[in-house]
């Protein structure tokens, strides 16, 4: 495969893995610098991925932690893997919530319900509770969750392919210059 091949056939995977299919590359490890400069590790999910601008989405609570950490180092590193096809994708970009208003009802209208229900909870991610129970108890029975639900957007700036099959080792980079992708295989 050479690499705009390569190139489209991961974008091709990013938009699988951000469709209501599941794909290996649905969830992903997200990586902030914390507020007190450790560096912080979660699992996220995949929902948008638009090759046109470079760009992916995931929702979030907007009481997370992780929010705070993009809103003081908005870099993130994101990393992924198929381990049936010995694949792992490594990403960078910058992460932001998403203000326009519209484009975050059509994701809430879009979720299903089980994963709203997150957001209906009084109780901000990472609150100490007293019972596991004490985290699903909605705040009051009219309360959508909506105030609580963020789209973050993480324009890109690198996306790393390592192909890892045995004895076939092989590994590119695609970098963002002006717009536009550039690649270049590197040793693995």
């Amino acid at each position: 495969m050479n690499l705009p091949e390569l190139h489209t056939h991961l974008w091709d995977a990013l938009r699988l893995g951000a469709s209501p299919t599941r794909s290996a590359f649905t969830i992903w490890q997200l990586a902030t610098l914390g507020l007190d400069g450790a560096p912080q590790l979660r699992s996220i999910v995949l929902r948008e991925a638009d090759e046109s601008t470079g760009t992916l989405a995931f929702h979030t609570d907007r009481r997370s932690p992780k929010l705070a950490d993009i809103d003081a180092d908005d870099r993130v590193a994101m990393l992924s893997l198929d381990l049936d096809r010995h694949v792992q994708l490594r990403l960078n970009g910058r992460a932001r919530p998403v203000q326009d208003g519209a484009r975050v009802r059509r994701m809430w209208d879009g979720a299903r319900p089980h994963t709203l229900i997150l957001y209906q909870t009084p109780h901000a991610p990472g609150t100490v509770i007293a019972q596991p129970e004490d985290g699903h108890v909605p705040s009051e029975p009219a309360h959508s969750g909506f105030d609580n639900f963020t789209l973050v957007e993480v324009v890109l700036d690198a996306i790393e392919y390592l192909d890892l099959t045995p004895g076939q080792h092989c590994r590119a980079v695609f970098r963002r210059d002006d717009g536009a992708w550039r690649g270049q295989w590197i040793a693995p």
